[in-house]
């Protein structure tokens, strides 16, 4: 810990940085966006895609088809391989690719504008403002117009987050349909999903277009094929001799326990080689490998929430107890008000805080991915803030008791849920029924 005698020389670091042996010849080569000139382990895939896409080079409509398997899998990387050989073997009319990650284009209104828009070149479709069938005629005339006589693929990564997020039944069926409504262009829709019943969630209609062909399953690599596929990337990433002979097989081994997962695997060689070439390490060793793999298992969650304002912890204990005591109620940004007046009036030092600040503390952690807020119109009464917790319950308590002010009323059962009681204007009365 720095204790303020030797603060950190930036200007010395970056210098020393510069002068340091050199440890990557082409980092980017260990993102997991990066597409090698070959795919380990993954031929069998690569030929059943390549299967459903061949019909595109004599200018014919691939079907739609679905791809599952676990996170790092390779489904991604597997299918932007696909295009672009695709690609090399078409010298005119090339398909276009246009990828839609559903985690964060989530409404149909999104999708269909960022279609648009990527085919477009420009922003010309607002983010919000526009009735969905103005957009979607808009790009019927587009794909025609600009995509023309040849194929468009729409790759929906994490498509099944469609329907957990908004029931994106509306958004798939209109995209499954495209072809119906196109003159020249033809489109293929390629969905990826982390869940293998992601299927029986989906409309009839949608299913009897997504679901014509068999899904292509991507099963978890093992050790010593996650080992092949980091030997492959060193190549390209590092220069030579920087690596300890062992450095490949334990980044793969301990990536392997984490149920196969490639990204891992790519991104604990990746620290590992940025925690050597910081400390100015002529060699990427074992010692390294470990230092990267507790740096990345290090729960930033807990961290982020560790290092909260008091009120704002005092606010997700609010969200907290009414999640505990019960997990069903539909938690309102007036809920947290109120639960927060009553800690501040049993937690010594504590201040009220006004709604407004509530609701600012309320956006705060929604930023951080810590709760989900979500405006919803409740008819008469109007539109009002829902409030979901998106963090392990677990994980919360564990990190709110570490607080001293606060780990004394994990167990408090807020009055709105005591159905014998009442708090009025913070003075608490027994109902009488």
């Amino acid at each position: 810990m720095n204790n303020g005698k030797n603060p950190f020389n930036i200007e010395k670091f970056y210098k020393s940085y510069l002068n340091a042996p050199k440890i990557f010849k082409n980092q980017n080569a260990l993102d997991s966006t990066y597409i090698p000139e070959e795919l380990p382990h993954r031929d069998n895939e690569i030929r059943m895609i390549a299967e459903k896409t061949a019909c595109a080079l004599r200018g014919d409509t691939p079907p739609n088809f679905l791809c599952y398997g676990r996170t790092g899998t390779g489904k991604t990387a597997t299918i932007r391989y696909v295009s672009q050989k695709l690609a090399q073997q078409i010298i005119k009319n090339k398909p276009w690719w246009i990828y839609i990650n559903c985690n964060l284009l989530s409404t149909p209104y999104r999708i269909l504008a960022h279609i648009y828009n990527t085919i477009s070149g420009k922003e010309r479709i607002p983010p919000t403002g526009l009735p969905k069938d103005v957009i979607f005629k808009k790009l019927l005339g587009l794909l025609d117009q600009k995509v023309g006589s040849t194929i468009c693929f729409l790759v929906l990564d994490e498509i099944d987050l469609l329907i957990e997020k908004t029931g994106g039944n509306e958004i798939l069926y209109l995209l499954t349909r495209l072809n119906e409504n196109l003159d020249y262009c033809r489109t293929s829709l390629i969905g990826i999903s982390n869940k293998l019943k992601f299927n029986q969630s989906l409309d009839p209609r949608v299913q009897s277009s997504l679901g014509k062909e068999p899904p292509i399953v991507f099963h978890p690599y093992n050790a010593k094929q996650l080992g092949d596929i980091l030997m492959e990337r060193a190549k390209v990433a590092f220069y030579d001799n920087v690596l300890n002979d062992d450095v490949i097989h334990l980044c793969a081994a301990l990536a392997a326990k984490d149920d196969g997962d490639a990204r891992k695997a790519l991104q604990l060689l990746r620290k590992a080689g940025e925690i050597a070439a910081n400390s100015q390490h002529k060699v990427v060793k074992e010692k390294h490998v470990y230092e990267a793999h507790d740096e990345l298992e290090k729960d930033h969650v807990e961290e982020y929430m560790l290092g909260m304002p008091l009120q704002a912890q005092i606010v997700l204990t609010a969200i907290f107890l009414i999640n505990k005591f019960k997990p069903e109620y539909i938690i309102t940004s007036g809920d947290i008000y109120e639960v927060h007046s009553e800690l501040a009036n049993k937690i010594s030092g504590i201040k009220q805080l006004t709604k407004r600040m509530i609701s600012d503390y309320v956006n705060e952690l929604t930023l951080s991915g810590i709760i989900s807020a979500d405006i919803r119109s409740l008819g008469y009464y109007g539109r009002t803030k829902i409030i979901s917790l998106d963090v392990d319950m677990v994980l919360v308590e564990k990190t709110l008791k570490q607080n001293e002010k606060i780990r004394n009323f994990l167990n408090y059962k807020p009055i709105l849920l005591q159905s014998d009681k009442v708090l009025i204007k913070n003075n608490i009365f027994k109902k009488l029924i």
